[in-house]
């Protein structure tokens, strides 16, 4: 299992969807806009080698194994952060 970079009960929506944006900008050199969280990131124009790498990053990130292609089935980074916080979320101890 991948050990994640950071306390995952600390984790929020919105901080993970603002990491998301801040990651794909770092894909996005030349953009020049602010990231629309509701806007395909193929919009932008993040291409399938950006998307890997892209993929790779939130694994690290998060510690659980994200198929590339839940990128593009969760094509807005408000869709990829709700997927990813329902992942996180079933992946999480349960209280007893």
């Amino acid at each position: 299992m991948i050990t994640p970079a950071f306390d995952l009960d600390t984790a929020t929506p919105a901080g993970l969807e603002a990491w998301l944006v801040e990651r794909v900008g770092e894909y996005l050199p030349d953009l020049t806009e602010p990231i629309d969280t509701d806007r395909e990131l193929g919009e932008y124009g993040l291409d399938s080698i950006a998307v890997v790498a892209f993929a790779a990053d939130v694994e690290e990130r998060l510690g659980i194994a994200l198929d590339p292609t839940a990128i593009w089935d969760y094509p807005t980074v408000a869709q990829l952060a709700k997927h990813l916080t329902a992942e996180l979320g079933e992946r999480r101890p349960q209280a007893a």
